[in-house]
């Protein structure tokens, strides 16, 4: 299945087309749920993942005829994500102020690469009802959608190893607000890394260009094997960052006049080098500042 590796910004010329194409790109997004159609309200902002430029002439194309709307799209960024460091506990004590009562005590282990988010309790029913279990589990998700680094957290174990609740000043909502902030005083503890997409490519030059290809290629932080030679042609195949690599396919064609050709397709993602750190600015209150997080997420709740 195609993955979206790059983020984009929706751009339109008239203010008041605003309702318009958003719900233009909200229909879409419906039609293709990989589009992730993100619709930032109080910064009236519309961002879509995709997987390359040759989607967004197409998206361009569609809403112009579908929707008779005219959109720009900002430069695509690469999509990261984030991954614990090491083994950790987060702990949250929800008390104050009253009425409320979530205790919760995480542990967060790393995971294989690729392997997502696994979550379970080992807490008993009797310490923690099962409804509030319940709130638990389903607010894991949306504390993991920004890390440290801003960034979705993933490949990575989660349990749940303590849980309190009180007969009287417990509501079921003092779990979503006490879920994101036990995850993240975890995620502070353990660290995270950073991960960064990567590609299968598949390169073929006249040899006359080989020397520069493999230049090109060491710069990048791509990681090959030994060239190939198929009569007067160079072929190179490898593992290279989508984050080094966007433009280069373009840059290959101008340098050997379109005789040189560059195939590549999503190979996994991979722990960026020391070095290498890309942050995404955060939207809401960080759970890690808990007294602003509670007053903010509290007058939502009033």
């Amino acid at each position: 299945m195609a993955i979206p590796l790059l983020t984009v910004k929706v751009e339109w010329g008239e203010e008041e087309e605003y309702p318009a194409v958003v719900k233009a790109l909200q229909e879409l997004s419906d039609e293709d749920p990989l589009l992730n159609l993100q619709w930032h309200q109080e910064d009236r902002e519309l961002h879509i993942k995709v997987m390359g430029k040759i989607q967004l002439e197409i998206l361009t194309s569609l809403i112009k005829s579908r929707f008779q709307l005219n959109v720009k799209f900002g430069q695509p960024s690469v999509i990261y994500k984030e991954t614990p460091k090491q083994i950790g506990q987060g702990i949250i004590r929800y008390t104050m102020p009253k009425p409320c009562w979530a205790v919760l005590r995480f542990k967060i282990e790393p995971g294989e690469r690729g392997s997502g988010v696994t979550y379970h309790s080992i807490v008993r029913k009797e310490d923690l009802l099962e409804r509030y279990q319940n709130e638990v589990s389903r607010r894991v998700p949306e504390a993991l959608e920004q890390g440290l680094y801003g960034w979705n957290v993933v490949d990575l174990k989660i349990t749940l190893i303590e849980g309190e609740h009180h007969a009287v000043h417990t509501h079921p909502l003092d779990f979503a607000v006490a879920t994101p902030m036990g995850i993240m005083n975890g995620l502070n503890q353990t660290g995270t890394k950073l991960l960064e997409p990567m590609l299968n490519f598949r390169i073929s030059v006249p040899e006359q260009f080989g020397g520069k290809i493999l230049h090109d290629l060491s710069q990048m932080r791509a990681t090959f094997d030994s060239p190939m030679q198929q009569e007067d042609r160079l072929i190179v195949e490898g593992i290279i960052p989508l984050s080094t690599s966007m433009e280069y396919s373009v840059e290959l064609a101008s340098l050997t006049k379109g005789r040189g050709t560059m195939t590549t397709f999503f190979h996994g993602y991979q722990e960026c080098p020391e070095g290498v750190l890309v942050t995404r600015e955060r939207r809401g209150i960080n759970p890690l500042d808990q007294s602003k997080y509670i007053l903010s997420v509290r007058k939502a709740l009033s």
